[in-house]
């Protein structure tokens, strides 16, 4: 028994340091994962709605799913021995999560708080700022929703 924790600790000291260079984005997505969790579970309360373990393991799924590309990516552009071009793609796909989970953290705070207060005016602002409410004619990033919402509505 002892063997197997030794080789089990060994693992995740191996692991741990051959992820040290993108562990600040891991960080950074381990905290933005909470925080979105929280306010998902805060929003939900707030609102009288169930607690659902479904839409929980969801978040962790997607979390998980998400850990597994980012690190993934990151052993494949070692292996190709392009460690700078690498952690800027993982920091760019950090850069991306932020963004949407960001979003959703705006929109699930705004539920959070009452509705005449100076917080939820300021959470309004951001989140009709961040959703793009303003710059839905911006390039790629307007295309790209356009063609979600085709998508989405091809599939119902």
């Amino acid at each position: 028994m002892d063997a197997l924790k030794i080789i089990l600790a060994s693992l995740c000291a191996n692991i741990t340091a051959f992820l040290c260079p993108i562990r600040n984005e891991i960080f950074g997505l381990v905290l933005l994962f909470a925080v979105n969790f929280l306010f998902g579970l805060l929003a939900d309360l707030s609102n009288h709605r169930e607690w659902s373990f479904k839409k929980a393991f969801r978040l962790f799924r997607d979390a998980a799913v998400f850990f597994v590309m980012v690190t993934s990516i990151y052993l494949i552009g070692h292996l190709k021995g392009e460690e700078i071009a690498t952690v800027q793609c993982v920091s760019f796909l950090t850069y991306v999560a932020i963004y949407f989970y960001g979003t959703n953290i705006l929109r699930n705070a705004r539920m959070v708080t009452q509705e005449k207060s100076t917080l939820f005016k300021i959470l309004d602002f951001l989140y009709y700022v961040l959703s793009l409410r303003i710059v839905k004619g911006c390039g790629s990033l307007g295309n790209y929703f356009e063609l979600y919402e085709k998508e989405r509505i091809n599939r119902v």
